[in-house]
């Protein structure tokens, strides 16, 4: 009798299928405090998520399923949303492991809403379209400047911020009426910019960066605005004309620079972190250079600085991010993310003053450009530049 009860059961088990994601475009929120909120739009398709910021889509493949709830472990990144789902609603938590404090996030998303801020924005009240000289509120020294750049595409409005540092990567959002609002999520950071238009030309508003920083911000129209020169930030001590280190790779093995393996070669050393998205960018670019050139005797050592020190979580975050990111130069870990400590482990440089930074080393040995920052594809033109300014030098490098 047992075994005809179960015989029939069978069949109905087989026909319930796994949990999956809604397909289709989801609004998803992040609340950064009571009044506060950051939108951002995802796809679901086929189990997996592709998260929207302004032309850029990033893919998150690792969806896991358990009863009623989702955990989606987000690119390169030590992050993931934990989420309970519904048909239509998400609600959970966006949970930042690389960061000390302020690690979670209350999210929660909505399907069929295609909208980013609001469904019917106000007519702009101009288009700002164009360079803006901006002013931070709390920065100093060469922070203290950036430099917005803005776009109109009808009711859409898109941009970055450029900074000594790097950029802000693809922001998007709306100018409704005289009030802009532009915001980004890529799974490490998330940003949120809120402005208004005065009477006298310019913009004040707040950038929120999560829930652990806030600043304010002036901006005024100013196409001839530039940044501090990029290789001029970061150099080299008084009576250095080299750079040398010993760190350990994942494996646990110690490699030393210089070394026989790079005698007579031209190497990059990226000064890097697994949970800077300005270091991914510039990891997906170093590693096509790599590819170009590794047959003419360029070579390529990445230095990670971690956030959190525990030698085992840094191996296992270096790892994911070299198999996500296919990095195919080796990746050392290099000690805390603390620019001041960070500092001490290169000793021959005045400071790291960002990350990324970019060392470029001739044949002989000697540093012959520091390149402090990276402004990646979201910057356009300026990204394109810079691509062709480094791949005309690392030629002349290789040729020398």
């Amino acid at each position: 009798m047992l075994l005809k009860y179960i015989l029939l059961l069978l069949p109905v088990l087989s026909l319930q299928s796994a949990p999956v994601l809604k397909s289709g475009v989801w609004r998803a929120e992040l609340l950064l405090n009571d009044s506060t909120i950051l939108p951002f739009n995802f796809i679901s398709e086929k189990n997996e998520i592709r998260i929207l910021n302004d032309t850029e889509e990033l893919t998150v493949s690792d969806l896991q399923f358990s009863g009623d709830s989702v955990f989606m472990d987000i690119l390169v990144f030590d992050s993931e949303i934990r989420a309970k789902m519904s048909d239509s609603t998400l609600n959970g938590n966006f949970i930042n492991h690389g960061r000390l404090n302020n690690k979670v996030i209350p999210f929660r998303a909505e399907h069929g809403k295609n909208f980013r801020f609001t469904k019917n924005p106000e007519k702009p009240l101009q288009d700002i379209s164009g360079k803006w000289k901006v002013i931070w509120g709390k920065e100093n020294g060469e922070s203290k400047t950036a430099i917005g750049v803005f776009k109109h595409n009808n009711d859409k409005l898109s941009g970055t911020f450029l900074t000594a540092t790097g950029d802000y990567r693809f922001l998007e959002g709306e100018m409704s009426g005289k009030k802009i609002k532009l915001s980004a999520f890529d799974g490490s950071h998330a940003f949120l910019f809120l402005a208004e238009l005065g009477e006298d030309g310019k913009l004040n508003g707040d950038f929120f960066s999560g829930t652990h920083h806030h600043d304010t911000w002036m901006a005024w129209r100013d196409e001839s605005v530039e940044l501090p020169d990029a290789e001029t930030l970061t150099y080299l001590r008084p009576g250095y004309e080299k750079i040398s280190f010993a760190f350990p790779d994942v494996n646990g093995d110690t490699l030393s620079f210089p070394n026989d393996d790079y005698r007579n070669k031209v190497t990059i050393i990226q000064i890097l972190g697994s949970w800077c998205p300005n270091c991914m960018d510039e990891s997906i670019y170093l590693r096509e250079v790599y590819k170009e050139y590794k047959n003419f005797g360029l070579e390529i050592i990445g230095l990670d600085y971690e956030r959190q020190t525990d030698t085992a979580r840094a191996f296992r975050v270096i790892k994911r991010m070299k198999e996500r990111l296919q990095i195919p130069y080796p990746v050392l870990f290099a000690g805390s993310s603390s620019k001041a400590e960070a500092s001490k482990s290169l000793p021959m440089l005045n400071r790291i003053f960002a990350y990324p930074t970019t060392i470029y080393i001739d044949k002989k040995g000697r540093v012959r450009k520091i390149h402090t920052g990276f402004n990646g594809p979201a910057t356009g033109k300026l990204y394109q530049q810079f691509a062709e300014e480094t791949d005309k030098f690392i030629r002349a490098l290789l040729a020398e």
